[in-house]
């Protein structure tokens, strides 16, 4: 199983996890679409983000400049 994350405080709409990531608002839903986005929560008909699991995604997403450049 994996660790456990503890996720408390607020937690971001889609719009405002998109500029925390600072990504553009439609990109997030398209990556959240094609099942590529970080993990999301309901809360009634919204989706949320708490801005632990935001992190985790983005260090996911945490390219090397030097493999950029070499594939």
């Amino acid at each position: 199983m994996s660790a456990s994350i503890e996720r408390t405080g607020p937690v971001l709409s889609t719009r405002r996890a998109a500029e925390y990531c600072g990504i553009a608002h439609q990109t997030l839903r398209n990556l959240l679409a094609a099942g590529r986005g970080p993990k999301m929560f309901k809360q009634g008909r919204l989706n949320v983000f708490y801005p632990v699991d935001l992190d985790a995604w983005m260090t996911t997403r945490v390219i090397d400049p030097a493999e950029a450049v070499a594939s």
